[in-house]
């Protein structure tokens, strides 16, 4: 292969890596760009963040005017859904020149998490209006002993 073969090559795998971030930053500010609120569901969706360790992938979400028995959670190895019944309906006056008087009635939110994980091994915690759940990442590294 000549020089200017591997120039171009280096060139287009520059371009490639350059596109996939490009990509990922515009999903990104697309999300950012969505409304919290979805009327004809009559859900709001929560706060959330999503933090990652070694071993797992933690997701912490605010769900104010819950109890811990209305809320429903389903995860696959790469999507978690948070479901949550309002004690109450929540009406937001600012909202009515946009979708009228809605009387919302849940929180709702899906998460696509950053990597895979296990849904059969993860645990979920709710205090003081916060949820917390572990899922336990699906590829873990073992530290192999060097004898």
């Amino acid at each position: 292969m000549s020089s200017i073969d591997e120039i171009m090559d280096e060139i287009l795998r520059m371009m490639r890596s350059f596109m996939r971030r490009v990509e990922k930053e515009l999903e990104m500010e697309k999300e950012l760009l969505r409304p919290m609120w979805d009327y004809n569901t009559r859900s709001l969706e929560p706060l959330c963040t999503i933090s990652e360790t070694e071993d797992e992938v933690i997701v912490t979400m605010d769900l104010p005017m819950v109890k811990k028995d209305d809320i429903r959670i389903n995860a696959t190895e790469d999507t978690l859904e948070v479901e949550a019944k309002l004690k109450q309906e929540m009406r937001f006056a600012h909202l009515r020149h946009v979708c009228g008087d809605v009387a919302f009635t849940c929180f709702r939110k899906i998460i696509k998490l950053p990597t895979k994980v296990i849904p059969e091994e993860a645990k979920a915690r709710f205090r003081g209006g916060v949820l917390e759940i572990r899922l336990p990442k699906r590829i873990r590294r073992y530290r192999i002993k060097v004898e």
